[in-house]
């Protein structure tokens, strides 16, 4: 089967589990996909299996094994795939993804209860390639987020200084509920969103209309923002924070996110390098087994 060509991986990892040693186990952004948690779009999927160090070289090509071994306690069954836990996933995609794609995963994993924090901390292993990364997202996740740009939104806020409360319920001067937001900056009554595609549709404008007259008449300000402006214009949002906060302007408040875009999917060259940090999981030509090599092309 070519694995390329399927759109269903559940079923192409059923299949191609067949192949491989009893030990073995999904995991990586495979396992991550399988658990339907919320990865950078770069259009690339790899298939990434772990085995033991000892286990003998397996030539299938398609399928990346790596032979790491998968501790006994962070290993799973998913609808009769074997798979890496939710927290060991965390730790292997902390080698390959930056700190607000690291972010964004994570929030999903608590998001879709799938792991708790205290599980994630307890599963971080001193020393290993991506653990600042890891540290530090961990600081930054909150599960209460409701999708990838949710997330983002909030580490914008995070990580110029803006303290934000997630998912917080909006009630009327009777008590009333009347919507709950993505985020509310502490102390004010500033109430900044994340505006999807979903917006567009005229239903769900008209709803939205509904909406944001109610948090009008609660006494709340409703500032919506599209993923272009915070690709584009991340210095308008932390001004308008500033002025809700009554703070001083000060550009060098997005010094932090600044670093971090460039190094996420979300910048054009953090993106390539996402992509090839994952193309060495997924080789034109199969290496030859030595008693040396540190993984194997299934």
């Amino acid at each position: 089967m070519d694995v390329g060509e399927c759109d269903n991986l559940a079923m192409v990892c059923r299949a191609v589990q067949l192949a491989l040693p009893p030990d073995a186990v999904f995991t990586h952004w495979t396992a991550a996909e399988l658990r339907g948690w919320w990865l950078p779009d770069v259009g690339y999927a790899p298939i990434i299996a772990s085995t033991t160090g000892d286990a003998p070289h397996h030539d299938r090509r398609g399928v990346y094994i790596r032979r790491c071994d998968v501790p006994d306690k962070y290993r799973h069954v998913l609808d009769g795939i074997r798979i890496a836990s939710p927290e060991w996933v965390v730790v292997e995609l902390a080698e390959t993804l930056t700190l607000i794609d690291l972010v964004a995963v994570i929030d999903s994993a608590l998001h879709l209860k799938h792991t708790t924090l205290k599980r994630l901390r307890d599963a971080v292993v001193p020393g290993r390639r991506g653990v600042r990364d890891l540290r530090q997202a961990l600081e930054l996740c909150d599960g209460r987020s409701e999708s990838r740009w949710e997330s983002i939104l909030r580490v914008l806020h995070q990580l110029s200084g803006i303290p934000v409360e997630p998912q917080i319920d909006i009630f009327d001067s009777r008590g009333a509920f009347v919507a709950r937001s993505d985020l509310k900056i502490k102390g004010t009554n500033r109430l900044p969103e994340y505006d999807g595609a979903g917006h567009r549709d005229k239903y769900q404008h008209r709803e939205d209309l509904r909406r944001e007259k109610g948090i009008l008449r609660a006494g709340m300000e409703r500032y919506g923002y599209t993923s272009v402006e915070i690709h584009r214009s991340p210095e308008r949002i932390v001004a308008d924070a500033e002025d809700a906060l009554g703070w001083r302007h000060d550009p060098s408040r997005l010094k932090g996110w600044h670093y971090e875009y460039e190094r996420s999917s979300l910048s054009d060259n953090g993106r390539r390098a996402l992509v090839r940090r994952l193309r060495r999981f997924s080789r034109s030509t199969t290496p030859r087994p030595t008693r040396s090599s540190g993984s194997a092309i299934l």
